[in-house]
Order: C-alpha cells, then sequence, then structure tokens
C-alpha cells in the first residue's frame, strides 16, 4: 500500500499552532509508521508574496504591547462585514500562490491547526478544482473566532464540549464536529515519574514545593514581575522560571538575587518534565498550556489572557475546578502563599480533578481521524461516519457566504 501523504497547515503566530502540528505529526508516526508521512508547511509566510508572509510576524508584539489593538482586531473581524473586507483584501494576494503550493504538493488530506488558513485554503482547493480531504483542528478551547468555522472543511475537531457548540452555532453541520481534545505531546502523557526523582534530575530540590512560572514559548506576558512578587513574598516554595526564547528576560532574571531557591531555564524541550515535577503552574491562559497542565494533572493559576480566544479559556479553567486567575502579581503571590499551607488541601483536590479532564489521547485519535480520511481516497457518493470516513461533496462557494 502506497504511503498517505499529510500536509498540515499552521503559522508561527503564539507556539501553540506549531506545538499541536507537530503533536499529530508525532502521533501519526506512533500509529501508522511508514504508512504515512507528515509535512508541516506555514504557507502563511513561505508560500505567500510580501508584505503578507511578514504579517505573522506582528502577532507578538501586538500581544505583547498591543492588547488594545489587538483585541479591537478580533472583534472587528468577529462579524460578516469583517470576514468579508478580510477576503476583499487578502484573498487577490493569496489566491495564486496558495493554488500553487497545493497542486505541487498534492497530499492524501490537509489538515489545517490555524484559524486564518481554514478558509483561504479551502477556497484555494475549490478554485483548483482538487479535491483532497479537509480537516480543521481547532487548537483554541473555547472562545473560537469565526475564522475556524468554515462550513466546507469535511470535518472539525474540536477540544471541549463549550468549543462543540460554538462550532454548531457558527453553522457547521453536526455530522462534521467531533469532540477530540487539543492535541499535545505524547510525552506529557507519559510523563508519570515521581515529583521528587524528576526534581533530582532536574537539580531541584526534592522536598520543597516547586511553583513553574511560564510565558510561553516566546516568553510573553509578566513572568518577570510574577516571579518577583512570588519571591519578595518569601512564599515557602522554590520557583523555576521559564523565559522561553525571550533572552532579554532570561537574562534579566539571571542577574536577580532571589530571595527563595530560583531556576532558571530559557527555551525548553523538557516542558513535560518541568511540569511534572512541579505543584502549580503560573501561566497565561493559553490554550496549549492548559492543555498540557491538565494532561499531567498540574493545577492552573492563570496570570492573564490574550482578550477574544483567551477569555473563554479563563472561565472554563475555573468551572472545572482545576485552576484560579489572578492578574496582579501581588495577589498571585498571595493565592499561591495561602494553596501552599501544611493544611490547605487546595492543590491536591485540583489535581485530582485536572487528571481527569485532561485528554492525553487526543493527539492520537486526532492523528487516527485524519489517516482513515487520507485512507478513505475519493468516495464522495458515501456517507461519512467518524473513523469510517469519506467525503459529502463540498458546496463550491466563497470564503464567506452572506445570506
Amino acid at each position: 500500500m502506497a504511503s498517505k501523504k499529510i500536509l498540515i497547515l499552521m503559522s508561527d503566530t503564539g507556539g501553540g499552532h506549531r506545538s499541536a502540528a507537530e503533536a499529530i505529526a508525532e502521533a501519526a508516526y506512533r500509529l501508522y509508521g511508514e504508512a504515512c508521512q507528515v509535512e508541516i508547511a506555514d504557507p502563511w509566510t513561505d508560500h505567500t508574496p510580501f508584505p503578507i508572509n511578514r504579517l505573522g510576524r506582528l502577532y507578538g508584539p501586538l500581544v505583547n504591547r498591543g492588547l488594545i489593538l489587538w483585541k479591537l482586531i478580533f472583534h472587528l473581524t468577529s462579524s460578516q462585514h469583517g470576514l468579508s473586507l478580510l477576503e476583499k483584501i487578502f484573498w487577490p494576494m493569496v489566491r495564486k500562490s496558495l493554488k500553487d503550493f497545493f497542486c505541487q504538493s498534492h497530499p492524501d488530506v490537509i489538515v489545517s491547526v490555524h484559524p486564518v488558513l481554514t478558509h483561504f485554503s479551502i477556497r484555494a482547493l475549490q478554485e483548483a478544482n482538487l479535491r483532497i480531504p479537509f480537516v480543521t483542528v481547532v487548537t483554541d478551547l473555547v472562545s473560537l473566532h469565526p475564522l475556524w468555522l468554515c462550513p466546507e472543511t469535511d470535518f472539525c475537531l474540536v477540544p471541549t464540549e463549550p468549543a462543540r457548540d460554538c462550532a454548531l452555532a457558527g453553522g457547521l453541520p453536526i455530522e462534521k464536529v467531533k469532540v477530540v481534545g487539543l492535541p499535545v505531546g505524547l510525552k506529557f502523557a507519559r510523563e508519570t515519574g515521581e515529583k521528587e526523582a524528576l526534581r533530582d534530575k532536574l537539580g531541584l530540590e526534592r522536598d520543597r514545593p516547586t511553583i513553574l512560572v511560564v510565558g510561553g514559548g516566546e516568553g510573553m506576558g509578566k513572568v518577570y514581575k510574577v516571579a518577583r512578587a512570588i519571591a519578595k513574598a518569601r512564599v515557602d516554595a522554590q520557583l523555576v522560571v521559564v523565559a522561553g526564547r525571550n533572552e532579554r528576560l532570561r537574562r534579566r532574571l539571571e542577574k536577580v538575587e532571589w530571595e527563595i531557591p530560583t531556576t532558571i531555564f530559557g527555551f525548553v524541550t523538557n516542558m513535560s518534565e518541568l511540569m511534572a515535577a512541579s505543584d502549580v503552574i503560573v501561566t497565561k491562559a493559553g490554550p496549549a498550556t492548559i492543555s498540557e497542565a491538565l494532561t499531567v494533572g498540574l493545577p492552573i493559576l492563570l496570570s492573564g489572557f490574550i482578550p477574544g480566544q483567551e477569555e473563554g479559556n479563563v472561565e472554563y479553567v475555573i468551572s472545572k475546578g482545576v485552576g484560579a486567575c489572578a492578574e496582579k502579581p501581588q495577589l498571585i503571590a498571595a493565592t499561591l502563599a495561602r494553596w501552599l499551607q501544611a493544611e490547605n488541601e487546595t492543590l491536591t483536590h485540583m489535581a485530582r480533578k485536572a487528571q481527569r479532564l485532561g485528554r492525553p489521547q487526543a493527539a492520537l485519535d486526532i492523528a487516527a481521524e485524519i489517516f482513515h480520511l487520507a485512507q478513505a481516497g475519493d468516495s464522495s457518493t458515501q456517507t461519512h461516519h467518524f473513523h469510517n470516513p469519506s467525503l459529502p461533496p463540498r458546496r463550491q462557494r466563497g470564503l464567506i457566504h452572506l445570506e
């Protein structure tokens, strides 16, 4: 049997999209080995003309220093009028490049893990008359921008029940939507070592409660202020602070004379071990970090969120009893001090709920759905059921359909 080619579309706007793509690729190879080939591509950066190929670089500065502007952009583009405007501006500039890319790649199935790529890619396939199965893997936990919700997708795999409700409310047919969890690396599911042994391996104090402070792969947000507030409050714990690719932040952290035991990391590839060695994580409400923490059963203290796509994550974490939100650094420190008191059972209860809520098999389940769809080939005359897929005819229509 010929190897099946899976093309995963992502964009480096935040670390979650790439990590989701890599988790799906890892799971596909684990399940099917040489029976599949996986290509991860960033068509927005690598296959569109200037200045479109530079737009992804604006995301980091926007969400770091221009949240008010980002919130305005998010909400303006959440309307039908805003979506139509996006199409009119960008489609003429990316049309030929996307069509050429898909014609050259010609995979057995295409997977989008980024909202902006979903609509434009499906329209490019339609205009190029390519009947390639298309799967949307939603990588936002709760609050879905309308760009995720393209009825012409063959299947839409979502991480949570609230996301499913949002997809259905956005017009996706019920038979195309399935809750599977958010894909995280398989090492998070495997990480079941004892905290003490992992702390020894990482050079931490084995018997001291451990607080993990992160700002995503790019070291975004108020990591420095939060870490300093915790240390100045002399919380009875040790700190592990991950600066990510933010070298300026790492150097600044390393110059500090810390009031409590503190270990500084830059960009890491062993986040699963750091999480499993910790008692609580302090992070902004990024969906990937939340899902990873749930997979290892780690309580979550949210230090903030990106307006729009991360707002629903805060309510989700709190309502499920797996964490809390405290945006001011001093309040974060006070909350941690209270949780880490010997008689306080909060973290124990949260950890149990997190383990029950996590979906460690999500990447494997998603890879299976995708591979089965690739195997189905051109079976547009059949009816699809999950795990026995075929392709209902896609309606030929534009990116945005106004009633």
